[in-house]
Parts: C-alpha cells; structure tokens; sequence
C-alpha cells in the first residue's frame, strides 16, 4: 500500500505552467466609484510573490512599500488576482510592469490591510493523472462535501524552516544563538548565489564574526550587533520584524498541525487515516468520516500560547504535542525577551470547500505522449481567509 501511494504521488503535477493555478480574491470591503483616500487597483500577477510585487511597484512609482496596502499574500508560482491599494494623492492610473499588472478599479477611504478579505476562489488543473487513478480522485471528490477536509497549514506557511530547523522553536529553548545562526547561516537551494554566498562566508568565521566583512544590510546589522554586545539575543533583535513574527507563526502553526493529527488518531477509526508528505513532515487525512466521528471531532482548536486556556480534552492533546517536543506552555512566554510573542487564536478543525466543482477528465496535452495517455483535472472551490487550496488537491490526489 505504501509503495503504491509513493508512486501515486510521483505522477501528479501541479503548476506546471502558471494558469494551471488560478487564485482570485473575495474582499472585505467595497469599492466605490467616488474619489476617496485611496485608490483601488486589482494586481494580476504571476511567477512573483506579493512581496516582492509590492516593492516592484513601489519602486516603479516612487513611493514607500509601506504605503501600499493590501490583504493577504498570494504564491509565486501560480497567476494570481489580488487588490491593493495605493493612496489617491500619488494619482497612479495603472501600472504594467513585466509579470505583473495594475488595473483602476475604484476607490475605498482607508488603505486595505492583511484580513480584508473573506476567502478565496481557486481554479486548479492537477495534471499527469493516470487512467487507472481516475476512479479513485472521482470517489476522493464525492466524500468532501460530507466529511470535510482537516484544515492545515501547508508548505507554504513553513518557508522559513530550513533543514526541519524552526527558529521559534529555538526562541522557546532560549537558545539565541541558534536562532540567529540558523537566519544568519542556513539556506534554501532557490536562493540568490549572491545571498548563499554571504551564508557561507559568515558560517565559516562563526567562532570570530568581529573580521567578517558582510555586504547585506539585514545580515551586516545583526552581525554588528552582535560584534558590539556579545549578545546573541540582542543580536536576535535586530532581524527584521516582520521575519521574527514568521519564525514565530511557522513554529506555532506546526504545533497546530501537530495537535489536529493527534484528534484524527483519537477519533477517527485507524484503517480509514492515511498519511501525505509536506514540507516539514506528514499530514493525516481520513477516507471518510461516520456520523459519529464528525460530532466527536473539535470545531476549532486553538493554537498553543503560554496563555490559552485549554479544556480537558484540549490540554490532554496539547499536553501530548509538548512533550513531544520537550516544552511546557510556560516556555511560550517569549515577549519580553524578544519583542516576539504567540498569539492564541482559534482555528477551524475542518474546512468544507464552497462552490466545489471537479470536471471530467481530459486529455493531458503535456504529459501524454505517444501511446501513453495522461490526463488532467480542473478543480474549482471558495476557501476561507487563512486556508490553503493545496490541502485540498493533497485530500483528492495525495500530493
């Protein structure tokens, strides 16, 4: 069984060009045709993050990044259509530039912040489907109306984990120096040469950085910092704080992740659970659930902070997590020592995709060649603010 799933996984692709992932915002807020403080654009995007779509328009423009406002990150490698807003003074009409375009579409009196929206509407086509797994994504497809789908945070809230290594983790431990040795030193394979290069140069004088010379400016500060006070949580302190509050929100949503498998083996009869890889791990997924197991199954369950108050089935589950990793929740109480904090908040356990629709299959014009047939399948679904579409292809095709 295993050796099969293996090679299931090895034959679905997703994005295999950029409009075989199509992720349209639903906003918050309305837009109106009156002049107001800010103006309203719709950013078409593809092959770059909103980040760094942002600075690109900022730059182009001429304006500070931080006036640009806009509500939640889409990925890179897929066309996104997001709104964003820009304020009325700076009287920009549009905007084209390379892989990404502005278009006017009204006005709104405050600029957009992350959260303005109520979901989003995915459009995805899974390619290389074999024929003989056809039958297993159309039976996959029919159970999801009725037994929802576990509401992870996938890979892409762990981009900040290299090598399994959480710098939050490290937080709670107290152990600054891996902390910012792990920012300071650890790389991904897609990262500029010219951002690799400095890693290795400041790992190779790690046990004497006061020689180091180090050119990038977020990298050289805390060096510096670093060199002055012979502090490395003082040196912690002057990573970027936008960087700090990811390293701390990608070590409490694995523990959340982490807490929801503990509920599915809980409660969910063994033989029906299964298990699908990610970034930093393996996610659980059911089959199906009875009637019973989806009343016994939490709506929310909160993530883990030194003051989250817990019920006794919730401790029970936390407490079994914790210790896993060695920590207790008093370790979370990181504030005053490094200006990060974990922020209880309740999150749903299973998520119903809205609007979901799964086309016939049809022929693969990519991957099929010769005598051999590949196919492809669009999927279409709404998902709430904060859930990610990839859990939902990872229920259907195990990927």
């Amino acid at each position: 069984m295993l050796g099969l799933f293996y090679c299931f996984c090895l034959c679905m692709k997703l994005k295999q060009q950029p409009a075989d992932f199509i992720v349209e915002e639903i906003p918050d807020f309305e837009v109106s045709s009156e002049k107001d403080e800010h103006t309203v654009f719709l950013l078409k995007k593809q092959e770059i993050d909103t980040f760094d779509a942002i600075r690109q328009i900022a730059k182009k423009l001429r304006i500070s990044l931080f006036e640009i406002g806009y509500a939640g990150l889409k990925d890179k490698h897929a066309l996104g259509r997001q709104y964003i807003s820009i304020p009325t003074h700076y009287n920009v009409q549009g905007l084209n530039i390379g892989s990404l375009t502005l278009s006017f579409v009204g006005y709104h009196r405050k600029k957009i912040k992350i959260g303005d929206l109520i979901g989003n509407r995915f459009t995805i086509t899974v390619r290389d489907v074999s024929e003989n797994e056809l039958a297993d994504v159309s039976g996959r497809a029919a159970t999801i109306p009725m037994s929802g789908i576990p509401n992870y945070f996938d890979s892409q809230r762990f981009g900040s984990v290299i090598d399994h290594e959480f710098i939050g983790k490290y937080l709670v431990l107290k152990k600054y120096e891996h902390a910012v040795k792990q920012y300071l030193t650890a790389y991904q394979k897609s990262e500029p040469k010219k951002i690799k290069d400095e890693k290795r140069k400041i790992l190779s004088s790690w046990n004497d950085l006061s020689n180091v010379r180090v050119y990038n400016k977020a990298f050289a500060v805390v060096v510096k910092e670093y060199v002055k006070t012979k502090d490395w949580r003082s040196a912690y302190r002057m990573i970027p704080a936008h960087l700090r509050e990811m390293f701390v929100n990608a070590y409490q949503s694995y523990l959340w992740n982490e807490c929801v498998k503990e509920v599915l083996k809980e409660v969910v009869e063994k033989k029906k659970l299964y298990s699908v890889e990610y970034a930093i791990g393996a996610l659980l997924f059911y089959v199906n659930l009875s009637e019973d197991e989806m009343k016994k199954i939490p709506g929310s369950f909160q993530t883990i902070s030194e003051t989250v108050t817990l019920s006794f089935d919730e401790q029970r589950i936390v407490d079994c997590v914790l210790m896993k990793e060695g920590l207790t929740l008093a370790d979370f109480a990181i504030e005053s020592e490094t200006g990060n904090f974990f922020k209880t908040r309740a999150r749903q356990v299973l998520l119903t995709p809205e609007d979901f629709t799964i086309s016939k299959p049809v022929r693969d014009e990519i991957n099929s060649k010769g005598n051999t047939q590949r196919f492809k399948i669009q999927v279409s679904f709404s998902l709430q603010k904060g859930s990610y579409a990839t859990i939902v292809t990872k229920r259907l095709f195990n990927h």
